[in-house]
């Protein structure tokens, strides 16, 4: 029976090594195309498609191979890869021409989705290639093995290249260097690593065993963790009529932090009720999660509408839209559970089809519209930031066009050019900042509205509570000098009797590269006035003695003279 399997699956494993050998000679073409700056490398409409071919097709084959309809799943495989190379090739359109912006954030914001894409289509190319409906439970055990299979595979290649390193190493140390030599080549290591992850797939995924265990595990990690994160759901609901939304927003990532709290709850919901053909906890603890999961749109919708005041206030970026499209889709997950308790209480843990089934084919729908013209977020932020200049709200002098020229892509570049032919002449300095943008400060104008420094300096000699009206005073007058400068290596806020009048005054003191900068705020008829402080004499160290907390009021050996409105004082010699 032992020799009857090895020989059912041996033309299966020389199958799925012969794609994995194949992958890893087109992935090394690709690769010396790149390094060599030769066709196609140079011209991103070829290069994106066979790069995305490259990659996909032969791991999708790897992953979802039944031999039961070995040629009805190639054929598949190969039409969605066929569209995947399409919008490749619209993605290549947008890094056009090669070299005059960077296409960094171009390549990230295609591949993650891409990835993600082909996750999601390989949950649904079984029943495709069986000819029959989407099956929730099946899916569900997909998604779990397609994940932990890829991800097993990839550790296995990490490790074989660190053995590969070692062996190398050790025989270099006696004087050999033929392997590590060897071990280095490119064309070396692409075919066999691709091999060795197509070895990895198929041992990994006939291991139903092993792959059942680490599911286990994960989901009973799970299981702990998702009370936890539903009680801090529900309390920071609590705590809000308290505090209203203001410290929140002041932080300037609360949309992020909300965001990151529903996901995780949503993810530990569906790792834990998996099928919903069980309740994982005791029945009580099982209604008060309930409660939880009713309140998970409130998290979401708080999410939409932080989102929704930078939009207003700022006008779309690239990563405000990526930001939206997550947000929705959180949203939308959150209505789906709730609607699903509300509607049928107790047995609402069967209904989780109903929700995830639909919401995968959309996410796909729009992970493939994401790399379309139909869906394209670099038009769409370059034309609300273009409409913010138009309306006035914006000087085009203050334009971010480095975020334009980093982010934008193809459409970014060519209006950039058109200002620059325009404004050559007439306004030259225009000109050159849309040719040449510069990396904004690290504090920018935005930044600057809702910064907060009682949680971000260090206090000396501990914290203590300072008035908002200090707080306003000091974002308006000493962080304008932050904003054009480099961020401080340390910021440190303390009390100290500047006077002699028995009140303390407060002092903010930064270690900037190059440059020490303090400002004194003294209370004046109930207004906070600004105290310049320069030093008496050449400062070389200051970090250190502000870490230390080195800090005391000193009584002068020469007192200020005054002729008029003229002050002067005398300098240690």
């Amino acid at each position: 029976m032992k020799e009857q399997t090895l020989i059912a699956v041996r033309p299966r494993l020389i199958l799925m090594l012969l794609i994995s050998l194949l992958q890893g000679i087109a992935l090394f073409l690709l690769w010396r195309a790149a390094t060599n700056e030769v066709w196609p490398s140079q011209t991103p409409v070829v290069n994106f498609p066979l790069w995305t071919i490259a990659a996909a097709l032969p791991l999708l084959l790897l992953l979802g191979l039944e031999d039961r309809a070995l040629p009805k799943t190639a054929a598949i495989v190969g039409l969605f890869c066929l569209t995947l190379a399409l919008l490749a090739a619209y993605i290549g359109w947008q890094a056009t021409p090669i070299g005059a912006f960077p296409v960094g954030s171009i390549i990230a914001a295609y591949i993650l989705p891409l990835i993600l894409g082909c996750f999601l289509a390989l949950l649904f190319l079984r029943p495709l290639v069986l000819g029959r409906a989407p099956d929730y439970a099946e899916i569900f055990s997909d998604s779990w093995r397609n994940a932990l299979v890829a991800a097993l595979s990839a550790a296995l290649a990490l490790s074989v290249t660190g053995v590969l390193m070692l062996w190398g190493e050790l025989f270099r140390v006696i004087g050999i260097d033929f392997f590590i030599d060897l071990f280095t080549e490119d064309w070396f290591l692409f075919p066999v690593l691709s091999v060795v992850v197509g070895l990895g797939i198929f041992i990994f995924r006939g291991l139903a065993n092993v792959i059942g265990g680490i599911t286990g595990l994960l989901q009973g990690l799970m299981w702990l963790l998702l009370p936890l994160v539903l009680t801090v759901s529900v309390l920071f609901i609590g705590a809000l009529p308290f505090t209203g939304l203001e410290p929140l927003w002041d932080t300037g990532n609360g949309t992020a932090l909300l965001m990151a709290l529903n996901l995780l709850s949503l993810f530990a919901l569906n790792a834990v009720y998996q099928q919903g053909d069980r309740e994982p906890y005791p029945l009580l603890l099982h209604r008060l999660l309930r409660l939880g999961i009713v309140l998970l749109p409130v998290i979401a919708v708080l999410a939409l509408y932080g989102l929704y005041l930078r939009v207003d206030q700022y006008g779309w970026t690239v990563a405000r839209c990526w930001a939206l499209l997550i947000s929705l889709l959180i949203t939308l997950f959150s209505f789906g559970y709730a609607g699903s308790v509300a509607r049928f209480r107790e047995e609402w843990t069967g209904k989780l089809a109903h929700v995830n089934l639909p919401m995968s084919q959309l996410m796909l729908i729009l992970i493939l519209l994401l790399n379309s013209p139909l869906l394209d977020f670099r038009k769409i932020s370059l034309a609300s930031q273009q409409g913010r200049a138009e309306r006035g709200e914006i000087a085009l002098e203050d334009f971010d066009f480095f975020d334009a020229r980093e982010n934008m892509g193809r459409p970014a570049y060519l209006w950039m050019q058109d200002i620059v032919e325009e404004n050559r002449e007439s306004n030259p300095d225009l000109a050159q900042l849309a040719l040449e943008p510069a990396r904004p400060a690290m504090f920018t104008l935005e930044s600057l509205q809702r910064f907060d420094f009682r949680g971000w300096v260090t206090y000396r000699p501990e914290p203590f509570a300072i008035p908002d009206a200090l707080a306003e005073a000091m974002q308006t007058s000493i962080v304008a000098g932050f904003v054009r400068s480099e961020q401080p290596e340390n910021l440190y806020l303390f009390q100290a009797d500047l006077d002699a009048d028995d009140s303390l005054e407060y002092v903010l003191a930064g270690d900037f590269p190059g440059a020490f900068v303090a400002s004194g705020f003294q209370l004046e008829d109930g207004e906070w006035r600004e105290l310049r402080l320069a030093p008496r004499q050449l400062v070389v160290d200051p970090g250190q003695a502000l870490a230390a907390g080195l800090i005391e009021v000193v009584e002068p050996e020469y007192f200020d003279l005054q002729i008029g409105d003229i002050i002067l004082q005398v300098l240690d010699q």
